[in-house]
Protein backbone atom coordinates (compact mmCIF):
# COMPACT_ATOMS: atom_id res chain seq x y z
CA UNK A 1 0.00 0.00 0.00
CA UNK A 2 1.15 3.28 -0.99
CA UNK A 3 2.16 5.40 1.88
CA UNK A 4 0.12 8.52 3.54
CA UNK A 5 1.83 11.41 1.31
CA UNK A 6 0.48 9.05 -1.73
CA UNK A 7 -2.83 8.25 -0.15
CA UNK A 8 -3.68 11.76 0.79
CA UNK A 9 -3.53 12.84 -2.83
CA UNK A 10 -4.95 9.61 -4.95
CA UNK A 11 -8.28 11.16 -6.03
CA UNK A 12 -7.11 14.87 -6.65
CA UNK A 13 -5.93 13.78 -10.51
CA UNK A 14 -9.43 14.48 -11.98
CA UNK A 15 -8.73 17.82 -11.37
CA UNK A 16 -4.67 18.05 -11.46
CA UNK A 17 -4.85 18.71 -7.66
CA UNK A 18 -1.75 18.61 -5.66
CA UNK A 19 -1.93 17.71 -1.64
CA UNK A 20 0.25 19.34 -0.59
CA UNK A 21 -0.30 22.81 1.46
CA UNK A 22 1.94 25.64 1.49
CA UNK A 23 1.70 25.69 -2.71
CA UNK A 24 2.96 28.96 -3.70
CA UNK A 25 0.69 31.73 -6.47
CA UNK A 26 2.13 30.24 -9.60
CA UNK A 27 1.20 26.54 -8.81
CA UNK A 28 -2.28 27.38 -7.83
CA UNK A 29 -2.82 28.98 -10.75
CA UNK A 30 -1.51 26.70 -12.63
CA UNK A 31 -4.05 24.78 -10.88
CA UNK A 32 -7.00 26.97 -11.71
CA UNK A 33 -6.56 26.18 -15.49
CA UNK A 34 -6.95 23.01 -14.99
CA UNK A 35 -9.82 23.01 -13.39
CA UNK A 36 -11.61 24.91 -16.06
CA UNK A 37 -11.15 22.20 -18.46
CA UNK A 38 -9.26 21.31 -21.17
CA UNK A 39 -8.60 24.91 -22.25
CA UNK A 40 -7.43 24.00 -26.20
CA UNK A 41 -9.03 22.06 -28.63
CA UNK A 42 -12.73 23.42 -27.53
CA UNK A 43 -13.74 25.64 -30.38
CA UNK A 44 -16.67 24.94 -32.36
CA UNK A 45 -18.39 23.43 -28.96
CA UNK A 46 -21.40 24.98 -27.49
CA UNK A 47 -20.65 28.87 -28.15
CA UNK A 48 -22.04 31.08 -25.40
CA UNK A 49 -21.62 31.85 -21.88
CA UNK A 50 -18.98 29.05 -20.83
CA UNK A 51 -18.09 25.35 -21.97
CA UNK A 52 -20.32 22.66 -20.27
CA UNK A 53 -17.02 20.65 -19.68
CA UNK A 54 -15.76 22.92 -17.16
CA UNK A 55 -18.74 21.39 -15.12
CA UNK A 56 -17.82 17.74 -16.05
CA UNK A 57 -18.71 15.30 -18.25
CA UNK A 58 -22.91 15.61 -16.79
CA UNK A 59 -22.81 19.00 -17.53
CA UNK A 60 -25.36 18.86 -20.09
CA UNK A 61 -27.57 16.42 -18.19
CA UNK A 62 -27.33 18.74 -15.03
CA UNK A 63 -29.06 21.45 -17.48
CA UNK A 64 -31.26 19.43 -19.00
CA UNK A 65 -32.38 18.44 -15.37
CA UNK A 66 -32.97 21.63 -13.86
CA UNK A 67 -35.86 22.46 -16.62
CA UNK A 68 -38.30 20.51 -15.10
CA UNK A 69 -37.82 22.50 -11.79
CA UNK A 70 -40.97 24.40 -11.59
CA UNK A 71 -39.22 27.74 -12.68
CA UNK A 72 -36.63 27.58 -10.24
CA UNK A 73 -33.35 29.54 -11.57
CA UNK A 74 -30.06 28.85 -10.26
CA UNK A 75 -28.86 30.78 -7.55
CA UNK A 76 -26.54 33.49 -8.75
CA UNK A 77 -26.32 33.09 -12.33
CA UNK A 78 -22.99 33.24 -13.94
CA UNK A 79 -22.84 36.34 -16.33
CA UNK A 80 -23.09 36.10 -20.40
CA UNK A 81 -20.84 37.22 -22.63
CA UNK A 82 -22.72 37.10 -26.12
CA UNK A 83 -19.69 36.97 -29.00
CA UNK A 84 -17.30 35.87 -26.54
CA UNK A 85 -17.59 32.49 -25.83
CA UNK A 86 -13.97 31.45 -24.76
CA UNK A 87 -13.50 34.59 -22.18
CA UNK A 88 -14.15 31.99 -19.36
CA UNK A 89 -11.48 30.35 -21.02
CA UNK A 90 -9.27 33.32 -21.19
CA UNK A 91 -10.04 34.39 -18.01
CA UNK A 92 -8.80 31.10 -15.84
CA UNK A 93 -5.11 31.49 -16.49
CA UNK A 94 -5.01 34.81 -14.62
CA UNK A 95 -8.26 36.64 -14.33
CA UNK A 96 -7.50 38.99 -17.27
CA UNK A 97 -4.16 40.06 -15.67
CA UNK A 98 -1.76 38.60 -18.08
CA UNK A 99 -3.03 39.99 -21.07
CA UNK A 100 -1.25 43.40 -20.80
CA UNK A 101 -0.77 43.18 -25.00
CA UNK A 102 -3.94 43.17 -26.05
CA UNK A 103 -5.38 45.12 -22.46
CA UNK A 104 -4.95 48.53 -21.34
CA UNK A 105 -6.76 48.30 -18.00
CA UNK A 106 -7.49 51.52 -16.33
CA UNK A 107 -6.13 51.30 -12.58
CA UNK A 108 -9.34 50.79 -11.20
CA UNK A 109 -9.57 47.88 -13.21
CA UNK A 110 -6.02 46.46 -12.44
CA UNK A 111 -7.63 46.88 -9.14
CA UNK A 112 -10.51 45.29 -8.83
CA UNK A 113 -8.97 42.21 -10.57
CA UNK A 114 -6.58 41.83 -8.77
CA UNK A 115 -9.69 41.37 -5.56
CA UNK A 116 -11.29 39.26 -7.44
CA UNK A 117 -8.04 36.84 -7.73
CA UNK A 118 -6.87 37.55 -4.39
CA UNK A 119 -10.18 36.41 -3.38
CA UNK A 120 -10.49 33.70 -5.60
CA UNK A 121 -7.18 32.19 -4.37
CA UNK A 122 -7.70 32.37 -1.07
CA UNK A 123 -10.83 30.33 -1.21
CA UNK A 124 -9.21 27.79 -3.17
CA UNK A 125 -6.90 27.41 -0.59
CA UNK A 126 -9.59 27.31 2.01
CA UNK A 127 -10.94 24.58 0.20
CA UNK A 128 -8.37 22.80 -0.41
CA UNK A 129 -7.25 22.53 3.07
CA UNK A 130 -10.86 20.93 3.71
CA UNK A 131 -10.36 18.36 1.12
CA UNK A 132 -6.70 17.85 2.46
CA UNK A 133 -7.99 16.74 6.11
CA UNK A 134 -11.03 14.69 4.53
CA UNK A 135 -8.44 12.85 2.51
CA UNK A 136 -6.72 12.24 5.84
CA UNK A 137 -9.74 11.26 7.47
CA UNK A 138 -9.87 8.55 4.45
CA UNK A 139 -6.56 7.03 5.01
CA UNK A 140 -7.26 6.56 8.44
CA UNK A 141 -10.37 4.70 7.88
CA UNK A 142 -8.81 3.11 5.22
CA UNK A 143 -5.95 1.59 7.31
CA UNK A 144 -8.28 -0.05 10.22
CA UNK A 145 -8.25 -3.91 9.62
CA UNK A 146 -12.29 -3.70 9.68
CA UNK A 147 -12.76 -0.64 7.53
CA UNK A 148 -16.23 0.91 7.91
CA UNK A 149 -17.64 0.96 4.10
CA UNK A 150 -20.37 3.58 5.48
CA UNK A 151 -17.91 5.92 6.64
CA UNK A 152 -15.87 5.70 3.69
CA UNK A 153 -18.29 6.00 1.45
CA UNK A 154 -19.57 9.26 3.70
CA UNK A 155 -16.34 10.54 3.46
CA UNK A 156 -15.48 10.29 -0.20
CA UNK A 157 -18.77 11.65 -1.30
CA UNK A 158 -18.11 14.29 0.79
CA UNK A 159 -15.00 15.38 -0.92
CA UNK A 160 -16.17 15.23 -4.43
CA UNK A 161 -18.74 17.42 -3.10
CA UNK A 162 -15.70 19.87 -1.65
CA UNK A 163 -14.48 19.40 -5.11
CA UNK A 164 -16.96 20.94 -7.12
CA UNK A 165 -17.66 23.44 -4.73
CA UNK A 166 -14.19 24.70 -5.30
CA UNK A 167 -14.38 24.56 -9.40
CA UNK A 168 -18.12 26.02 -9.32
CA UNK A 169 -16.29 28.96 -7.07
CA UNK A 170 -13.58 29.34 -9.68
CA UNK A 171 -15.72 29.47 -12.51
CA UNK A 172 -18.09 32.14 -10.78
CA UNK A 173 -14.61 34.44 -9.86
CA UNK A 174 -13.90 34.23 -13.38
CA UNK A 175 -16.97 35.61 -14.78
CA UNK A 176 -17.26 38.03 -12.11
CA UNK A 177 -13.55 39.50 -13.23
CA UNK A 178 -14.95 38.96 -17.01
CA UNK A 179 -17.58 41.91 -15.98
CA UNK A 180 -14.75 44.03 -15.32
CA UNK A 181 -13.89 44.34 -18.48
CA UNK A 182 -15.63 46.51 -21.37
CA UNK A 183 -17.45 44.64 -24.36
CA UNK A 184 -14.38 46.37 -26.50
CA UNK A 185 -11.69 44.89 -24.48
CA UNK A 186 -13.58 41.33 -24.57
CA UNK A 187 -13.43 41.19 -28.14
CA UNK A 188 -9.78 43.15 -28.09
CA UNK A 189 -9.19 39.98 -26.08
CA UNK A 190 -10.40 37.42 -28.47
CA UNK A 191 -8.62 38.39 -31.21
CA UNK A 192 -11.75 40.09 -33.02
CA UNK A 193 -10.86 43.90 -32.48
CA UNK A 194 -7.67 46.26 -31.49
CA UNK A 195 -8.05 48.20 -28.54
CA UNK A 196 -8.08 51.24 -27.93
CA UNK A 197 -5.43 52.60 -25.19
CA UNK A 198 -6.98 54.20 -22.30
CA UNK A 199 -6.42 58.20 -21.37
CA UNK A 200 -4.58 56.89 -17.94
CA UNK A 201 -2.35 54.53 -20.09
CA UNK A 202 -1.63 56.08 -22.94
CA UNK A 203 1.85 57.09 -24.00
CA UNK A 204 2.05 61.53 -24.38
CA UNK A 205 2.50 62.59 -28.05
CA UNK A 206 5.87 63.89 -29.16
Amino acid sequence: MPDAGGMAGMPMGMMGLSSREGMDRDQMMSMMQQMMGGMKGMEGRMPGMMDMGMMGGKGMQMMGGMKGMGGMSMPSALPGFPGASHIYHVGATGFFLDHPEHLQLTTQQQANLNRIKEKALLEQASIQRKIDEAEQEVWTLTASDQPDAAKIEAKVRAIEKLRGDQRLAFIRAVGEAAKVLTEEQRQALLGHTKPQAHPHTALPSK
